[in-house]
């Protein structure tokens, strides 16, 4: 497969996200936020985007052949109008959703919008659509999936049935955790693991013994500090499961791959 063209969309993606966060002000975002389609800032980021993007290509262009002015009108055009509509449905129909979800959304569109001009420029996009499709079909990939969602709520479950067996002898003072935030702790537990893991696959297991330190300090710390030993041994015992079962997790999955 060519992959004269691989650079080109790595450096499309470079482009849009520098245009996206470096160069757009605050004030900007703040404009569109509050004027909609009247604000003016909205229209003259989505012609940043387009013209950086069509500068990409031009540059692409002189250094490797088979693109043509009209493909830069093309990139310029396709760019900037989707940029355009993509933001405006961001400050009216995204408001609705949260912050996180209207921003992942939003550049996920942002996103797809340049791989489709991408396969457009591509001298030969069959040939490169049918090479993904293996890689994403492959035993490889749907093995490295099924391990990162296994980690997530069906291994928080795992671990919270197996704590269960001590939870009834903890008081009501030892459970209670009002200074917590709400639901810190499953977050903390998901990212946990999924640094684990990925430490596991990559062949870096002593960075997990950094990852255990650091949590040492600053939980166990904390709950030495209160006293509560039977607070601090349950806590303990969840982290040593989430560890050892994610560890064992990983190295079933490297050891098939």
């Amino acid at each position: 497969m060519d992959l004269t063209y691989i650079p080109l969309l790595f450096w499309m993606l470079v482009v849009h996200f520098i245009a996206d966060f470096p160069l757009q002000p605050l004030s900007w975002v703040k404009d569109k936020i509050l004027n909609r389609s009247r604000s003016r800032f909205l229209l003259l980021h989505a012609l940043v985007q387009g013209t950086l993007t069509a500068l990409v290509i031009a540059l692409f262009s002189v250094l490797h052949d088979g693109l043509s002015l009209t493909d830069i009108w093309v990139a310029l055009l396709l760019i900037s109008t989707s940029h355009y509509f993509i933001d405006l449905m961001k400050v009216t129909y995204f408001t609705r959703m949260s912050q996180v979800s209207s921003l992942l959304l939003d550049q996920t569109l942002h996103v797809a919008v340049i791989v489709f001009l991408w396969l457009y420029l591509s001298p030969d996009p069959g040939t490169f659509l049918h090479a993904t499709w293996q890689q994403i079909s492959g035993r490889q990939l749907s093995l490295l999936v099924l391990a990162y969602l296994l980690i997530y709520m069906p291994m928080g479950i795992l671990i919270g049935q197996l704590l269960a067996h001590w939870a009834p002898q903890m008081p009501l003072s030892a459970k209670a955790e009002n200074d917590s935030l709400l639901r810190a702790g499953k977050q903390i537990g998901y990212l946990e693991r999924t640094l684990i893991l990925t430490f596991v696959l990559i062949g870096q297991i002593p960075a997990i013994g950094f990852l255990l330190a650091a949590k040492s300090i600053f939980r166990f710390g904390d709950l030495r500090q209160t006293g509560d030993k039977m607070r601090t041994e349950y806590v303990l015992l969840g982290t040593l499961f989430s560890f050892t079962l994610t560890i064992m997790l990983g190295l079933l999955v490297k050891r098939v791959l």
